[in-house]
């Protein structure tokens, strides 16, 4: 699936062997479905668009094919991210618009980075790393980035991580993956949510946009104890909704799709969105 998903392992050698989650989504596909024009109704600023192409001249909707992210520990507890853009990029053009926006540019291992500070992120930096491959993250993370993609230390040496592609369905134009054990490490999850940790060692998810929505979430406990108590827990959750939904027929649809499987240390629960019930849901959003 991975293969598939990335169009080659070219990405993920920007990637450090650390990362706790890394994330793919393929724009180009998801754009050009009918479930982009039903986000689009609600979304308040476009999703982070607008603030993406003002701050560095980047047009999602047209630029971009597909992008891969991930998230690691930083220095001194921070945490760390970087979103790679794979597409087509009039680099002069770009760099124009963040120059204007009181960026500076510098010469890092032979690579242009522009860099602007901002008061709640730091310095973000942007890099062309390769012809048709754009990085945007922290000006620290830019860098090692950078350095790593001339070495053979990335995430293809984390066979533990590598391991949760498995789990990633074939065919799907989004997904993720991460460690909890690792995830502790970044300090951004809130205590009630760190507190559940220790029963679960790490997730994989993954999606496919095509007039509704279907997908997978796999959920690794930290042993078969562990993977059967999630299991207990995720049915209690079916029996839930289930009850919550009757009477609604494009709910009912969803949660009637809903399949729970798994042995060991492993929960896994496919699910389906319809399109009628994804305007349900979108609308249900607005409304909040």
């Amino acid at each position: 699936a991975l293969a598939v998903a990335v169009d080659g392992p070219v990405e993920f050698r920007y990637v450090p062997a650390d990362a706790s989650v890394v994330a793919y989504a393929n724009i180009r596909e998801v754009m050009l479905s009918d479930v982009r024009e039903r986000i689009r109704q609600i979304a308040l600023d476009d999703i982070g668009q607008n603030e993406l192409q003002s701050q560095f001249g980047l047009d999602i909707e047209h630029d971009i094919d597909h992008m891969l992210a991930f998230l690691s520990p930083g220095v001194e507890g921070r945490l760390a991210g970087l979103v790679l853009f794979r597409g087509r990029f009039d680099t002069t053009r770009l760099e124009g618009v963040v120059r204007a926006g009181g960026a500076t540019v510098d010469i890092y291992e032979g690579k242009r980075v522009v860099s602007v500070d901002t008061d709640e992120a730091g310095s973000l930096a942007m890099v062309f790393m390769e012809p048709g491959l754009v990085a945007v993250g922290d000006l620290s993370t830019v860098q090692q980035a950078i350095v790593r993609g001339s070495t053979t230390s990335d995430i293809t040496s984390n066979s533990n991580m590598m391991g949760l592609l498995d789990l990633v369905e074939t065919g799907s134009n989004a997904w993720a993956v991460g460690r909890f054990g690792d995830l502790s490490a970044l300090g951004f999850l809130p205590d009630e949510v760190s507190a559940q940790m220790p029963a679960v060692a790490a997730f994989a998810i993954s999606g496919r946009v095509n007039g509704g929505l279907s997908g997978s979430l796999s959920i690794e406990g930290r042993d078969e104890e562990a993977g059967q108590n999630l299991r207990d827990v995720l049915r209690g959750f079916l029996a839930l909704a289930a009850m919550q939904t009757t009477g609604r027929p494009a709910l009912q649809t969803m949660v009637d799709s809903l399949q729970l499987s798994g042995a060991g240390a492993f929960a896994t629960l496919s699910f389906w969105v319809p399109s009628d019930a994804l305007d349900l849901l979108l609308s249900l959003s607005d409304e909040s």
